[in-house]
């Protein structure tokens, strides 16, 4: 614990005036009567011969204790089903006729939208949010006809390792990257597989472009970025933030792009020398959940999702993933997460998690033609 605390005062420490950014999340201003529901009570023998698949958008050593924490509150079994969001996607969709899984977990909104418009999400309108108005008056939180929803949020940032690249040489913008300095230091993600960061992150870069310059121009400024960004990439490219943290925390490159919970995590969990850099011009970074359409158990899928927004889940979050809460519990946020005034500070308020989905087929043809050219 003390050498957390201690590394928690270093980032603070080497946090600058950049050390703000998006999240547009409204965390209640009074105290709404939400109730916990379900699970509050012992679970019965009708649910402990239970279980739920869900296909989860992060690794077993994060999420797992989360899902034990779930199955010893309500007798329900976790069958857990790892990867990275696109290829997740492309499970449900492929296997549509004849559903799996019951759950999609974790993520950015992007890939839901996708998925809820490939039909492979149910609608389901939690009991926790219907009367939570400072949620439901915010539609970057939840789809309107509820195939998704979001059940903390997080911010995007540069992922350095520390042992690898000095700090007089830290980027402080998106913008830096692209310079010859970091020529073979940079680790990226494919945003064709990694749809919650890869395409998140490429797709921010676009919209910014658009906002500053409009369309056409944007897109050749867009090409511009993408061909020298990879002209700096170590390959092979990384297909999910998972491998491109192992990456870069072994030892190869020493910068790549994450949520900033992401490094702190892999810092405590194996030990690799990375702290997050928050910039200006970021993204508001629900994570979500849905429920697959024709879930094979959905009863259980409803227990997982309603678990999940209770107090119970809700103060998991901060400790297991490093994520704040996004339901009025006052649970405690962890340290290294700005304050939202700092964030409103840095705000791009221009992002879309709509425009992503719609474009993302353009934004992965895009990069898919420049990395060919950088990796032959």
């Amino acid at each position: 614990m003390a050498n957390k605390n201690r590394f928690f005062k270093e980032l603070g420490a080497m946090s600058v005036k950049a050390i703000a950014i998006i999240v547009a999340v409204v965390i209640v201003i009074a105290a709404i009567a939400v109730g916990v529901y379900y699970l509050t009570q012992k679970p019965s023998s009708t649910t402990s011969s239970q279980e739920v698949v869900i296909y989860a958008d992060y690794s077993a050593n994060v999420a797992q204790p989360f899902f034990n924490n779930f199955t010893k509150d309500t007798g329900i079994k976790v069958v857990a089903v790892y990867g990275s969001m696109g290829d997740l996607v492309g499970k449900l969709v492929a296997s549509k006729s004849s559903p799996q899984a019951d759950v999609l977990f974790g993520g950015a909104p992007s890939a839901y939208i996708g998925a809820a418009d490939q039909g492979v999400l149910m609608s389901y309108e939690p009991p926790a949010l219907k009367n939570y108005s400072a949620y439901i008056n915010n539609p970057a939180l939840y789809a309107s006809n509820w195939t998704w929803y979001s059940f903390t949020y997080n911010i995007l940032g540069i992922v350095v390792n520390t042992k690898l690249i000095n700090q007089s040489m830290y980027p402080t913008s998106w913008w830096n990257l692209t310079n010859p300095e970091y020529k073979g230091k940079i680790v990226i993600e494919n945003p064709s597989t990694s749809t919650t960061t890869g395409l998140g992150f490429f797709s921010l870069i676009y919209q910014i472009y658009i906002q500053k310059y409009g369309m056409p121009a944007a897109t050749t400024y867009f090409k511009q970025y993408v061909s020298a960004l990879l002209n700096n990439t170590v390959t092979p490219i990384a297909p999910d933030d998972e491998h491109a943290e192992t990456i870069v925390g072994e030892g190869t490159g020493g910068i790549t792009i994450d949520w900033i919970n992401g490094p702190v995590l892999y810092h405590e969990l194996d030990g690799y020398p990375l702290i997050p850099i928050m910039v200006n011009q970021n993204i508001l970074g629900p994570t979500a959940m849905g429920i697959v359409n024709g879930a094979p158990h959905q009863s259980a899928a409803e227990a997982f999702v309603n678990w999940v927004l209770s107090q119970q889940g809700q103060s998991l979050l901060p400790t297991i993933f490093l994520k704040p809460s996004i339901m009025p519990y006052n649970i405690t946020p962890p340290p290294y997460f700005p304050t939202l005034q700092q964030e409103e500070q840095y705000a791009f308020l221009g992002y879309s998690q709509s425009w992503t989905a719609e474009n993302a087929q353009n934004i992965t043809a895009i990069f898919n033609q420049y990395s060919s050219e950088v990796t032959g």
